[in-house]
C-alpha cells in the first residue's frame, strides 16, 4: 500500500481526498500538510470520516518534514500556482513521486524544470488535471476516432460559473502567483478537454474583459478564446466567472460531417449524447458529476505506480495547457493572433 502525504488542504482538497478514500485499498493519506493547522486537521477528519475509521494519519505544517519522511511515497500539490514549482522539484529531489494540479505552472521555464527534475530523479511527475481522466471525454475522443461523426468541422465550448469571493481572496487575486485571472485558473480546464477531443491547438485568438473587479483589480474574470486546430478545424471557448450558471449551453458540443455530439461534465445531466446525421439523439451516458473524474485522475496515478501503467495526464499535456494559455493572454494584450 502506498502512503500519500497531501499538501495544501484548501478548496480542491476535499474531491482529492473523496478520490483517495474509495482506493484505501490501494493507497493511504498517511500525511496532511498545510501552514494551516486547522485546515489540515479538518481535511484528515473528512478523509477518516470517509474510511469510517482513523488510521493514524499525520497532520505538519512542514513540508520539509514531509519530504524527509522515508515511509512517503509521494506526495499530492494542491497548492497555489506560483508554489508548483518549487514543491515539486524538492519532491523530486527527495524521491517522491508527484501528482501536481493544474496549472502545471505559471510559466513554461517552470514547466521544463519541473520535468527536467522528474526524469533526472526517476520519479513520476502526474499532471494533475482530472478532465484528462473523465469519463464523458474519454468516451467521447473515443467516439470522434471511431467516426460517429464523420469529420470534425468545429467545436464550441461554454465554461459559465459564479466564482465565489471568498476562493478570490489571498493568491488567486494576485495574478503574478496565480499566472493570470479565470483563464490561467479555470480555461485551463477547458483547453485540456478541447485538445483532447478536438487534436492539437496551433493559433489562438483571444479577448478579455473584467464585470467583477472584487475578484482581484488586475484579473480577468471572462474570456472568449477561437482556435485553429491542426487539422484544419475551428473551436470557440467562451470562459467566465462572472456569470450565475450556463442556462442551457452544453458544456460542449462537437460538429462533424456526420453528426455531432453534446458533452456534460460538471453536473449531474445527461454526459453524452450521440446526434447522428438523420436519426434520433442517443443518450450514450445518461448520468455523471464532476466528482467521477477525480475518482479516475487518482485511480489512474496509483495505476502508474502499482501496476507500471502507461501515464495519460503527462507533464508535457500540462506544458502544452499552459503554452495555449499564455499565447491567449499575449492575443488579448496585443490583439493580435498568436501561433503556437
Amino acid at each position: 500500500m502506498l502512503q500519500i502525504a497531501l499538501v495544501g488542504c484548501g478548496v480542491i482538497a476535499p474531491q482529492h481526498i473523496a478520490a483517495f478514500a474509495k482506493q484505501y485499498e490501494r493507497a493511504t493519506l498517511s500525511v496532511f500538510c498545510d501552514l494551516d493547522m486547522e485546515k489540515a486537521d479538518r481535511a484528515r477528519a473528512h478523509y477518516e470520516k470517509l474510511l469510517g475509521k482513523s488510521v493514524g494519519s499525520r497532520i505538519v505544517a512542514s513540508y520539509e518534514e514531509v519530504l524527509a519522511d522515508s515511509t512517503v511515497d509521494a506526495v499530492d500539490l494542491c497548492l497555489p500556482h506560483h508554489l508548483h514549482a518549487e514543491y515539486a522539484i524538492a519532491a523530486a529531489r527527495a524521491g517522491k513521486h508527484i501528482l501536481c494540479e493544474k496549472p502545471l505552472a505559471n510559466t513554461l521555464e517552470d514547466c521544463d524544470r519541473m520535468i527536467a527534475a522528474a526524469r533526472e530523479a526517476g520519479v513520476v511527475l502526474f499532471h494533475g488535471e482530472n478532465m484528462r481522466l473523465d469519463p464523458v471525454v474519454n468516451r467521447a475522443a473515443e467516439l470522434i476516432h471511431e467516426g460517429r461523426i464523420g469529420i470534425v468541422t468545429g467545436l464550441q465550448q461554454t465554461y459559465a460559473h459564479w466564482q465565489p469571493e471568498a476562493m478570490n481572496r489571498g493568491w488567486r487575486a494576485r495574478p503574478e502567483e496565480a499566472g493570470g485571472g479565470q483563464l490561467m485558473d479555470a480555461a485551463i480546464h477547458h483547453v485540456d478537454i478541447l485538445r483532447h477531443v478536438g487534436g492539437e491547438i496551433v493559433q489562438v485568438q483571444a479577448m478579455t474583459t473584467q464585470h467583477r473587479p472584487e475578484l482581484g483589480p488586475e484579473s480577468e474574470d471572462t474570456g472568449v478564446l477561437n482556435f485553429r486546430f491542426d487539422r484544419g478545424h475551428l473551436g470557440q471557448l467562451f470562459a467566465g466567472h462572472a456569470t450565475r450558471n450556463r442556462g442551457g449551453s452544453p458544456l460542449l458540443t462537437v460538429f462533424g460531417t456526420e453528426g455531432s455530439l453534446t458533452l456534460e461534465a460538471f453536473w449531474p445531466r445527461r454526459g453524452l449524447v450521440w446526434f447522428p446525421a438523420n436519426n434520433e439523439p442517443q443518450v450514450l451516458i445518461e448520468h455523471h458529476h464532476w466528482q467521477e473524474s477525480f475518482d479516475a485522475e487518482i485511480a489512474h496515478f496509483l495505476d502508474v505506480l502499482l501496476e507500471g501503467v502507461p501515464l495519460r495526464a503527462t507533464p508535457e499535456e500540462g506544458r502544452r495547457n499552459v503554452e495555449i494559455i499564455l499565447a491567449a493572454y499575449t492575443s488579448a494584450r496585443t490583439g493580435r493572433l498568436v501561433e503556437v
